[in-house]
């Protein structure tokens, strides 16, 4: 092997995170004929080691770098496919996976191909086979996108940016999914501040500039908060115009798409062009309100506009208690009637840890803090997203918001 040597790893090795190639497998023959396939492609960097479905997602979750290429053996999994769908949740949507197994089963291929994987090679494996794979996906677009998340207020001052932040932390943090946090305002958005780190202008740079719109221009617009959540955002001069071609928005999210879990728009408005696209391209439009008159109609002019987008994104209400909760707000059995559809989560009223995190530019301590009903709030909003609980039996308190039909 000469040189490539030291780069074929033994069972239990960890990859240094900035490999082109890392191949899980179960058995040392495979091991022989992924490695003379790395010396054939010349691929420099790489990681091959002997295990299982577990030891592979153990080893994507440690990574602050993903591979160009993921080779994971299936053999063993009495339940492949679950198994996968565990992996695919800490894989970003830019690797190509290719699965081993030694079923020969149309079924089983079918559904790998449903879950984003690129190829399944049935053993045992030959050289021919591993780097026809390898040169089917290259040039190729991955099956696996991310989500797009959109966040947005019925009116200001409701929390919008404190909720999303918060999410992002989470999902960042505990569940290991990798995310873009795309602040919208032009001008300078709280998100910077709130996540602890300093605005540039990438935001304007990624959206005008379409024709140069890659990996490397992106890696270098967004500002890394940690290894797995990355914040795009702009502080233009407030006498500065901008202006949004059509369809900037609509191209940059389908780039970010291939390359994130999630994509969290935390949108500065309810109105304009940047607005629309955001929206259209969302999968999940949040819905964020308080318990007034005002914030309940303007929420449910959004829940209306939303169901007339073409991409038929769900939409989320949350109800969120910025402010101090006192007599005189508008009922929750009326908020409800004033809505067009949409679940509802509420998130309580919290100022002091909610201040000290929006001072102290440290959102992911107040989503891990622990015994913290707001923060609980975010999980369970978090599990909803992911779908990583069960539905509860009992039946939720928000079900009272929801009108009940009357008899004929």
């Amino acid at each position: 092997m000469g040189a490539f040597e030291s780069n074929i790893l033994k069972r239990r090795s960890r990859p240094s995170g900035a490999e082109k190639l890392i191949a899980v497998v179960a058995d040392t023959q495979s091991i022989e004929v992924v490695k003379s396939v790395i010396v054939d492609q010349g691929i420099a960097t790489s990681h091959v080691t002997l295990g299982s479905l577990d030891d592979a997602y153990e080893i994507m979750t440690s990574l602050k770098e993903s591979p160009r290429y993921l080779i994971v053996d299936v053999t063993g999994s009495t339940m492949p496919i679950s198994d996968l769908t565990r992996l695919a949740e800490v894989v970003d949507p830019s690797v190509a996976v290719i699965v081993v197994g030694e079923r020969n089963d149309v079924g089983l291929f079918r559904s790998l191909l449903h879950l984003g994987a690129q190829d399944y090679l049935v053993k045992p494996l030959t050289a021919e086979l591993v780097r026809r794979a390898l040169t089917s996906t290259d040039g190729g677009t991955s099956a696996r996108m991310g989500k797009v998340l959109s966040f947005v207020g019925a009116r200001g001052g409701v929390g919008v940016t404190t909720i999303a932040t918060a999410l992002a932390s989470h999902l960042a943090g505990k569940t290991r999914r990798r995310i873009a946090y795309v602040d919208l305002d032009p001008y300078g958005g709280a998100a910077t501040s709130m996540l602890g780190v300093t605005a540039n202008n990438g935001l304007i740079e990624l959206l005008q500039n379409p024709q140069r719109l890659d990996q490397q221009l992106i890696n270098q617009a967004f500002v890394a908060q940690s290894d797995r959540l990355l914040v795009l955002a702009s502080e233009l001069p407030y006498n500065q115009e901008f202006v949004l071609r059509s369809g900037a928005l609509s191209e940059l999210v389908a780039m970010l798409k291939r390359h994130f879990h999630y994509i969290m728009l935390d949108l500065p408005g309810r109105a304009g062009r940047l607005v629309e696209e955001a929206l259209d391209a969302s999968s999940t439009i949040h819905v964020v309100a308080d318990l007034s008159v005002h914030s309940a109609r303007e929420a449910a002019r959004l829940c209306r506009f939303a169901q007339t987008l073409d991409g038929a994104p769900a939409i989320t209400v949350l109800l969120n208690e910025a402010r101090q909760p006192v007599s005189g707000r508008v009922r929750e059995d009326d908020f409800a009637n004033a809505l067009a559809r949409g679940s509802v989560h509420s998130l309580p009223y919290e100022p002091q840890s909610l201040a000290l995190a929006e001072n102290l530019g440290e959102a992911e301590t107040l989503a891990h803090a622990q015994r913290s009903p707001f923060a609980t709030a975010i999980v369970s909003l978090a599990n909803t997203i992911t779908g990583s609980e069960a539905t509860v039996a009992r039946e939720p308190w928000y079900r009272r918001l929801l009108p009940t039909r009357r008899a004929s």
